[in-house]
């Protein structure tokens, strides 16, 4: 319930639920409260957009991934991270140029889906490219101009919504011009275009006048104590 808390786009939406969750959670509702973090976790009320990253769980995934690399002396924890890396820009790279469409699978797959929500809608043209969109339980004011929509999600998402759908079929406007061009699949090959090159071999490195020699550590007896640090944007934690 926390989650799709979180995930809410408009604020009295948000409202509405929030106190329906303080009822059944009253003690996390009080934490939330007296953390006067609501900007940090939410959708709704955050001052600015969030890219749809509501967690940090690909940090974890990342230090998951590198537990043994960890330990590796610099150069070999440098070129693990680049082989690492380099396999992912190669799988996302090669995806992109096999692609089909103009916007990236992802955006293909939420458009379908809001499309197919839209169709049940009712529009009513208020001016130049405004309208009136209504379902069964709530109507929502369109601005395809602006690119803008109540409900938020046009806005946050910088994707249509399936209220924005409903109204650019109703005025024959093609609804994929109305996505924002860092979602064309274009786009997404520039993103992992370059490529990353591993650390040269020791022998090759250029070397100027100055040496400059590591710090001398003297290492405690025992075994080496080993800590997760916290990741940026954790909750609880600022990051501004």
């Amino acid at each position: 319930m926390f989650m799709q808390l979180a995930k809410i786009y408009k604020q009295t939406e948000f409202d509405l639920e929030y106190e329906k969750f303080k009822k059944i959670y009253p003690d996390a509702a009080k934490f939330l409260d007296e953390s006067d973090l609501l900007d940090r976790w939410t959708r709704a009320y955050s001052p600015r957009s969030r890219y749809n990253i509501m967690t940090t769980n690909d940090v974890g995934s990342i230090n998951v991934r590198l537990r043994e690399e960890r330990k590796l002396p610099i150069i070999a924890l440098l070129n693990s991270l680049q082989t690492l890396t380099t396999s992912w820009f190669s799988r996302y790279r090669n995806a992109s140029v096999a692609s089909i469409t103009n916007f990236t699978p992802t955006v293909e797959s939420i458009l379908c889906e809001r499309f197919n929500i839209g169709r049940g809608y009712q529009v009513y043209e208020l001016g130049h490219l405004e309208f009136d969109v209504r379902s069964a339980t709530n109507s929502d004011l369109v601005d395809l101009e602006s690119k803008r929509c109540t409900c938020r999600e046009f806005d946050i998402d910088k994707i249509p919504c399936s209220h924005a759908i409903a109204a650019s079929y109703f005025c024959d406007v093609n609804f994929y011009s109305l996505c924002f061009e860092y979602y064309y699949v274009m786009i997404w090959y520039l993103a992992y275009s370059e490529p990353i090159y591993h650390v040269l071999n020791q022998n090759e490195w250029p070397l100027d006048d100055m040496l400059v020699l590591p710090h001398v550590i003297k290492r405690r007896r025992g075994r080496k104590k080993q800590n997760r640090f916290p990741s940026v944007g954790e909750f609880g934690r600022r990051y501004d």
